[in-house]
């Protein structure tokens, strides 16, 4: 089987999408479109809508959740970020209290 082009290689829809490399400095993140959780991890290609905002949230455990804004008018384009992490505090001879045995 032959493809003329990537969209049909990769079955996109006919709307005139455009491919968004999404690359996070800590690798397996997840990918976020307009607020819905994808089953997509970083790095990965991702189709979005051409000359549209797209928000694209990258998520990944101990680190904060990053977020941009993105819109093309390209074929391709790249978005990268570096998550910074979650600091950790470490808690001594505290009791909680409101727990109930």
């Amino acid at each position: 089987m032959t493809f003329k082009t990537l969209r049909d290689l990769l079955k996109l829809p006919k709307k005139d999408m455009c491919m968004c490399m999404v690359v996070s400095e800590q690798e397996g993140a997840e990918i976020w479109i307009n607020g819905e959780k994808t089953a997509l991890q970083t790095p990965r290609l991702v189709a979005i809508p051409k000359n549209e905002d797209v928000r694209i949230e990258v998520r990944l455990t101990g680190h904060e959740p990053h977020w941009a804004l993105v819109k093309s008018a390209h074929n391709l384009s790249y978005y990268y970020c570096n998550l910074a992490r979650i600091p950790l505090r470490l808690v001594r001879d505290e009791i909680d209290y409101c727990a109930t045995v």
